[in-house]
């Protein structure tokens, strides 16, 4: 069964756009809605494995809808895709269970973080046979490879003379700038 993604968007427009947008980006069965209810009462139905909320609809609100589904179905990420994000908004979203907050006017960093909720990237692993490898100690026949000595310690030297021992540019020490001699005010 393909992965459903359900999309809650009051502008027709604006889901025709997503709806384009995710067929395009991947094998994905894409589901829309125009409100907040809507998504909660097809989420009940189809189960889908990724919402996309818009904030601002009819009937019921993204806020409303992500709070109700975040409470329906815990372990499905809900993405809140908006033209008023701000910091505000994300963590108010994060309060109800959203996600991510996508800016309506960043579309290919929702693509991106659409698949990237999708399929979480899992941390490498060390196949079995390099973990055993790597613990064991090298046997004697092994060669070891050549490591360089360590830098040989050098004692600081003495400074020649007073001048050379002071901590401004020799410009400054001696009044000049440069090639012309320092103006004095």
């Amino acid at each position: 069964m393909p992965i459903r993604i359900l999309i809650a968007e009051d502008s027709p427009s604006v889901r025709t756009a997503l709806r384009t947008l995710l067929e395009g980006a991947g094998p994905w069965e894409i589901i829309d809605v125009d409100n907040g209810a809507e998504a909660v009462a097809k989420a009940q139905e189809l189960k889908p494995d990724l919402f996309i909320l818009d904030l601002v609809m009819p009937v019921m609100d993204g806020f409303r809808a992500a709070r109700q589904i975040s409470k329906l179905f815990p372990n499905t990420p809900i993405l809140m895709h908006t033209m008023h994000w701000s910091q505000q908004v994300e963590i108010e979203a994060q309060k109800v269970g959203v996600r991510k907050v996508v800016s309506k006017a960043d579309s290919m960093l929702l693509v991106s973080t659409v698949r990237q909720l999708l399929i979480p990237e899992q941390p490498p692993s060390l196949p079995a046979a390099a973990l055993t490898t790597a613990t064991q100690t090298p046997s004697p026949d092994l060669a070891m490879p050549n490591l360089a000595p360590p830098p040989a310690i050098l004692a600081p030297s003495e400074p020649k003379s007073a001048e050379a021992a002071s901590d401004k540019p020799e410009s400054l020490a001696n009044g000049t700038i440069g090639d012309a001699p320092a103006k004095s005010a």
